[in-house]
């Protein structure tokens, strides 16, 4: 392709080349200060750079290992009968620790690897012009040039490219002619597909898509299109902004893995605003505030977000955490990360975005300042989004505090969601006690099948049967309402309360409430019911369970859990798994209590948290008129109503 063709005014490819230079960043005076100042992160860098350099890889399907892909990779080789394999192959994101490597050690191989892979790719994967009017489903399809690989591309990876090497003399006018006419063709592309693609701009693929756009028009500027392109990705991501952020503060996916990459992207946009002079609305910068603490609530009190839909228990609070910092010079929400994952781990995670943060040194030195300070927490312990209909709630902002996240949205936002109406994932004494499974993988199979299915979740099942028809990984059927409609804090106890009506002409209603900051009281109430079976399943953290004469009892060194219900019934283990990353899984136990029923149906359970080898003693009793009794260091009396319960102790 001749480049200059694409350019507003006939330049040579040196004169465009001198121009793109004296846009990058000061790579040299980064690296400089990375290597003097953070030997962990650099020898962490090299080692993954060796890897890359080997042509050896984790990625989906390789069981959590890394395996050879080649050298150059096979760029269109889908392996493990899974698409995510090619897709985050063609990703390039190893690129990242090639690059790094480079600057930091000047040797040439790593920046030669780089640059040869990618006119490999070029050389490959051919775009060309008529793809562009090729139908839209292709663009989703299992290929390199996926839409929302374009957008990744075009702002994650091929960018670091300039940065790390467009000083050198490894990026020559050559080099320069094939990475531009390849990043042109694909942003035309995606300039075309993405709106029709996402036309609500409701989905965080949108969002990678509109970054894509605005890197390119903001490195070459000299492009006919770059002043379009620029004014297109800018009000994309304000779109964005307005669609996906709600007032109560979350992505509205639901999927805490998902808001922190929002956190990422969204604050990546005002980074680049910031280095390239312009500026997004003042709704946008409010709402992106906002939304960061989302990130906290998310959290759970051991240091890693609930995995509610697809998501995975991970640190990425701490992403959103550096770039609510980077984009609002602002340290708090890292801090309070740190309180709960702790120092080095949030030290060991933030530094790996240290070369996006403009003032390096500032950076670092804002970092280590959290070594020495503790951040109050003036965030209130209960939560309520009433637009992805969660609730969080957690008794305190220690590790040690008791947390439960409860959802129940339907009709769905998207098939990000799992099939877990009513279920929660609740943490207490430093101790995951029962989880949501987490993703496992994105493969059409019965792992995926399984994780994303209603009985591998934390709720009730009337006849076995999922709250809606399990289609494939990313379909489903028909939804009937389910809501949160009450969340309160009153006093001694916060309550949620929710109801669905997927099981219809059956209605089922489900309180929670985190009692005296010590136990969870649940209730669930089944109205229509003829002859049916009801399941209520609990996906419990621990492999060591027991049913005794009044309780289930789950034991682990670090804190223990006793289940009590009400009526007495049918006690089912069975095998569990809970996923923290993709294709990696730990053995857990899920609990199924079950019975048959007519008319209403109330059951109750008592979540009691403990250490030490006592298990705690708790005697449920009906006492008539759905109110219920129980003896925990005193007597709670428990009056289950048809959309409310109320809970009372003597004064």
């Amino acid at each position: 392709m001749n480049i200059q063709t694409l350019l507003k005014e006939p330049i040579s490819t040196g004169q465009l080349l001198t121009n793109l230079r004296s846009r990058l960043e000061p790579m040299a005076i980064k690296s400089a200060y990375i290597s003097n100042h953070m030997p962990e992160l650099v020898a962490e860098t090299i080692a993954n750079a060796e890897q890359a350099y080997k042509g050896m890889m984790e990625l989906p399907g390789t069981g959590g290992k890394c395996e050879f892909v080649g050298n150059p990779p096979c760029w269109l080789e889908r392996r493990h009968d899974d698409n995510e394999f090619l897709w985050q192959l063609n990703r390039m994101t190893h690129w990242q620790d090639l690059l790094e490597a480079y600057s930091l050690t000047q040797d040439d191989k790593y920046g030669r690897k780089v640059i040869d892979e990618m006119l490999n790719w070029v050389e490959t994967v051919e775009i060309h012009d008529d793809m562009i009017d090729y139908p839209i489903s292709y663009f989703e399809e299992c290929h390199p040039l996926r839409a929302l690989e374009l957008g990744i591309r075009t702002y994650k990876t091929w960018p670091l490219v300039l940065e790390h090497l467009g000083h050198t003399e490894l990026f020559t006018e050559a080099v320069l002619e094939q990475y531009l006419g390849a990043v042109y063709k694909q942003v035309k592309i995606l300039r075309k597909v993405s709106p029709i693609l996402w036309p609500k701009a409701d989905h965080n693929h949108f969002l990678m898509e509109c970054l894509g756009v605005l890197t390119t028009a903001l490195y070459f500027p000299e492009l006919q299109e770059a002043e379009e392109w620029k004014t297109y990705a800018m009000d994309g991501i304000e779109r964005c902004c307005r669609a996906q952020l709600t007032e109560d503060g979350g992505q509205i996916e639901g999927c805490p893995s998902y808001h922190n990459g929002c956190m990422f992207w969204f604050g990546l946009a005002v980074i680049l605003a910031k280095r390239f002079h312009f500026q997004f609305s003042d709704k946008y910068m409010e709402m992106f505030r906002k939304n960061l603490d989302y990130s906290i609530y998310s959290l759970r009190p051991t240091g890693k977000c609930v995995p509610v839909g697809d998501s995975h228990a991970n640190h990425l609070a701490i992403m959103g955490g550096v770039y609510g910092y980077l984009a609002l010079d602002d340290l708090t929400w890292l801090g309070l990360t740190t309180n709960l994952i702790g120092i080095q781990e949030t030290m060991h995670e933030a530094s790996k975005h240290v070369w996006r943060a403009l003032d390096v040194q500032r950076f670092y030195e804002d970092l280590n300042a959290l070594h020495s300070k503790h951040y109050e927490c003036d965030k209130l312990t209960t939560f309520w989004n009433r637009e992805l209909h969660q609730a969080i709630i957690r008794s305190g902002w220690d590790a040690e505090a008791l947390s439960f996240l409860f959802t129940c949205r339907s009709p769905i936002q998207n098939f990000h969601a799992h099939i877990d109406l009513m279920s929660f994932d609740f943490t207490a004494l430093g101790k995951n006690m029962i989880c949501d499974p987490g993703i496992f993988c994105y493969r059409e199979d019965e792992d995926r099948k399984q994780f994303k299915g209603a009985n591998y979740h934390s709720t009730l099942l009337i006849d076995e049967r999922d709250h809606f028809e399990y289609i494939s990984s990313f379909q489903y059927g028909p939804q009937k309402i389910g809501a949160i409609y009450n969340v309160e804090d009153r006093g001694f106890y916060q309550m949620a309360s929710a109801y669905h009506m997927n099981y219809e002409p059956m209605v089922h209603h489900r309180h929670i409430a985190l009692v005296d900051k010590e136990l969870v009281v649940i209730a669930d109430r089944v109205e229509g019911l003829e002859r049916n079976g009801i399941q209520r399943y609990f996906h419990l953290d621990y492999t060591e369970v027991e049913v005794a004469s009044q309780a289930v009892i789950a034991t682990n060194d670090t804190a223990n859990l006793a289940i009590f219900t009400y009526p007495q019934e049918e006690v089912d283990l069975l095998p569990g798994r809970l996923s923290d990353e993709n294709d990696i899984a730990r053995a857990a136990t899920r609990i199924r209590f079950q019975g048959t029923y007519s008319g209403t149906a109330t059951l109750l359970t008592v979540l009691v948290p403990y250490k030490g080898g006592q298990a705690p003693a708790v005697n449920i009793q009906d006492v008539g008129d759905c109110c219920y009794e129980f003896n925990y260091g005193g007597c709670y009396r428990i009056v289950v109503k048809d959309n409310d319960m109320e809970i009372y102790k003597p004064v």
